[in-house]
């Protein structure tokens, strides 16, 4: 029997970025659906969503070693060849993020970011409008309204795709993802190295920084 320990593979800012991040995105589709009086909800989610992924980019260049993209973008080959390895169920467990579930983070962030960024320029023509629509053209904020409109549903399909896959990992694979990205904690075999962690200082920096730069974005310079 191989010895087993217990290491940290995800540091507390991207467990709570993870954890915070999902509950926001349910929040701000069911708002937006319901809309009404919810749409001043709906923008004050939109803004969180997005000073959480401006922190989540810079967090990915400089923190901790299993959340920055260095450390789980990989190129085509290693996406298939993994991907091949789940298909025959010669699984391979993973310290952070595989090949396969790197590329499902960043397509998760490329569509959160455009609907977070089409936001600020969308307009229900009810009562709601995004800080930044009177900034540009009608017919931009005209097609905007509705890339935000369709790119809601393309995020619910990556959502539902994630969800699936972890799914799969726990009950196909039994291989529990959500306890790690919980409480930190992974059991790997004995010897395998402790990922370098980052202060959570660096981290509340970073989201201080990304915070005043949404509030320059939806406040300040919208009065300029």
């Amino acid at each position: 029997m191989t010895a087993a320990a217990r290491i940290r593979v995800w540091d507390l800012p991207t467990r709570i970025f993870h954890w915070v991040l999902a509950a926001l995105v349910v929040f701000s589709f069911t708002t937006g659906k319901i809309g009404g009086g919810w749409m001043d909800w709906h923008l004050k989610s939109g803004y969180a969503i997005l000073t959480l992924l401006l922190f989540r980019l810079a967090w990915g260049v400089v923190g901790s070693s299993t959340s920055r993209f260095s450390g789980f973008v990989r190129g085509p080959g290693a996406f298939y060849r993994y991907a091949g390895e789940i298909l025959s169920r010669r699984y391979r467990a993973v310290i952070g993020h595989n090949p396969m579930g790197g590329w499902m983070v960043i397509v998760l962030l490329v569509v959160l970011l455009a609907q977070a960024g089409s936001g600020l320029f969308s307009d229900d023509e009810i009562a709601t409008q995004g800080p930044l629509a009177e900034k540009v053209s009608n017919a931009l904020v005209g097609k905007m309204s509705s890339f935000h409109e369709f790119n809601g549903w393309i995020i619910a399909v990556a959502a539902g795709v994630h969800v699936l896959a972890i799914a799969y990992y726990g009950f196909g694979l039994k291989d529990n993802l959500v306890k790690p990205m919980w409480n930190g904690w992974r059991t790997v075999d004995a010897g395998v190295a402790q990922p370098p962690m980052r202060t959570a200082w660096l981290a509340a920096a970073l989201l201080a920084l990304a915070a005043a730069a949404v509030y320059w974005l939806v406040v300040v310079y919208p009065k300029g």
